[in-house]
Parts: structure tokens; sequence; C-alpha cells
């Protein structure tokens, strides 16, 4: 399978993220995470919770648009970012309860 998906293991892990439903990119710690990840997740943790929310319904509006594979790709991460960052600020105003 490796040969397959290529030998440098990053067709690997772009299945492995597109078959499970995950990212290796954690969007609090920022592991795992390309620079471009890491700019973004720098971008909307300056973000309001409601500003974030609503950045990730438009982000699901658009998904059933036509568009290239690499910017579908990068709408899905920005959403799994996203998430993480909606599930932190949930869990740390819970806590705070």
């Amino acid at each position: 399978m490796c040969t397959e998906l290529g030998g440098d293991g990053d067709l690997l892990m772009d299945y492995v993220e597109e078959a499970g439903m995950t990212s290796l990119c954690d969007a609090i710690t920022k592991t795992g995470c390309s620079d471009r990840e890491i700019g973004y997740i720098d971008k909307m943790s300056q973000n309001s919770i409601d500003d974030v929310s609503a950045q990730f319904t438009r982000l699901t509006n658009m998904e059933s648009g036509s568009m290239k594979p690499e910017l579908k790709d990068w709408l899905n991460k920005r959403k799994k970012i996203l998430s993480g960052l909606i599930k932190n600020a949930v869990a740390a105003s819970e806590q705070e309860l």
C-alpha cells in the first residue's frame, strides 16, 4: 500500500486523514500542522467564538459547491481546525462553571 500512495508518506497521510474523517493537525497545540494551517489557527484564534462558529457555518454551506480538489481539501482542513477551536472554547467555558 505504501508504494501505491507514494514513497514519502504524504499521500498515505492524506489518505488516512480523508478516510478517517480526521486531521493530524491539533488546533490547540499546533502539532502536526502545516505552516498554512498554523497561520489559519493564529488568525481564527483572535476571533470570538461566535465569529468562529459563523465561519464554520459558512464553510459548511460552501461544501456543496463545485471546487477543485485542492480547495476542497483546504476547506475540510479549515473546518477541522474551526471544530477544534470551538470544542476547546466550549470545554473552557464549562470549566469556568
